[in-house]
């Protein structure tokens, strides 16, 4: 706006000036036009200003992690002149950004039309966003003024976690030397309810081999579970990795993966309990049947994307006393770490059987920390891709 503003004055003074040097009738009509007409424009600008609207919608998005989605901005022209341009001033993404950051969008509106202004994103890390538009401004044809309003819009977007499913290695047999995945069955004092049909996710433990002989297709058997015998998840959402968007990564990698763990486990009919440092203090979230599974799963959606302050060595101090001997435990962390290991031994978790650490390939592993694991304690160690939407649980 400032260029046209100087060329203007420069024409103004030299319209100006030749009205003198030239004694013609013509000069001074120009000159007169020249002044006028930022009247005229900064009319039409006034008229159209309070003409434009504009609204952002929908109100609340959902989308999946890495999904194309739109959100529309919504302009109309009520008045009989063009309006260009319109700049808005809102949180917008850029192809190469993985979040949203205050960008201007330059737009214009023929007369007496409506528009609809796509607004793509496409968001890598699931977590609850919010999109604003902060301001519109208009200006005149002439580019020598504009008129700002500011505006409160906003619309939520919601990105959920990834579901991802845990799998057996393969079918075993009860010769088979137990793992501390197939400890997870055996350690429950589980007793038997019912039979049912086979239904995916199912473990291939359960399944009743001679009666699915007999009928041709899959049968498992249906157990009832104590809450005493459930399984403890020990998520670590602290893990400040230097890197803001590896450590948003590895967020989501940890808590889709106790996801994941726990759907299987509940759909089995069994109970998990998870722990975690959250914004608000230490959590601790018992589930006793599969239909409680949603409300973590709401509860994870919406966790801050930034790590916990709180360290997790101390949240395996602050809930191992209440771990039973028949419970199963896994410690699901992006940064295995010495401090860690130390919380694991003083607990006594590290020489119990049933106890699995579950990290990610993404991440190199200290040698010497696997090997210690490996060779001094009753631990499984398992590394997940943490890209995939399979993993191995044994």
């Amino acid at each position: 706006m400032k260029e046209f503003r100087i060329f203007y004055s420069v024409l103004v003074l030299f319209v100006f000036i030749m009205c003198f040097v030239y004694q013609s009738r013509l000069m001074p009509l120009i000159l007169l036009i020249l002044i006028l007409s930022p009247v005229f424009s900064f009319i039409v600008m006034t008229v159209n200003f309070f003409a434009v609207r504009l609204k952002i919608a929908p109100a609340e998005t959902v989308a999946e992690k890495h999904e194309e989605c739109n959100i529309g901005l919504y302009l109309q022209n009520r008045f009989l002149f063009p309006v260009s341009p319109i700049r808005i001033i809102g949180d917008f993404q850029s192809v190469e950004e993985s979040d949203f950051s205050r960008k201007v969008l330059m737009t214009d509106m023929p007369p007496l039309t409506k528009s609809v202004v796509q607004l793509p994103f496409k968001l890598p890390f699931r977590g609850e966003y919010t999109v604003r538009i902060y301001e519109v401004c208009v200006f005149d044809l002439l580019k020598l003024f504009k008129l700002r309003r500011k505006l409160g819009f906003n619309t939520r977007i919601v990105v959920f976690p990834r579901e991802k499913i845990p799998v057996d290695s393969g079918m075993e047999t009860e010769s088979d030397t137990e793992s501390p995945a197939s400890v997870i069955t055996s350690n429950r004092s589980n007793m038997f309810n019912s039979l049912r049909e086979y239904r995916e996710g199912d473990s291939i433990r359960h399944v009743h081999w001679k009666l699915t002989a007999k009928q041709d297709e899959l049968v498992v058997k249906q157990f009832e579970q104590s809450v005493n015998n459930s399984t403890v998840i020990f998520n670590d959402f602290s893990a400040n990795l230097g890197d803001i968007n590896m450590t948003r990564r590895m967020i989501d990698a940890v808590l889709e993966t106790s996801l994941a763990i726990t759907k299987k486990i509940a759909f089995e009919g069994n109970g998990v309990i998870n722990c975690w440092h959250g914004t608000e203090g230490s959590e601790k979230y018992e589930l006793t049947e599969f239909s409680h599974y949603s409300y973590l799963y709401d509860a994870f959606t919406v966790l801050p994307q930034k790590p916990s302050e709180k360290r997790f060595d101390e949240l395996i101090t602050l809930f191992s006393p209440e771990i039973k001997e028949q419970h199963t435990i896994y410690v699901i962390t992006p940064d295995l770490n010495r401090e860690l290991l130390k919380a694991l031994e003083e607990a006594g978790l590290a020489m119990r059987d049933g106890v699995v650490v579950i990290t990610f390939s993404a991440l190199a592993i200290n040698d010497e920390l696997k090997e210690y694991i490996n060779e001094k304690t009753k631990m499984k160690l398992l590394e997940i891709n943490d890209e995939s939407y399979y993993f191995n649980i044994n």
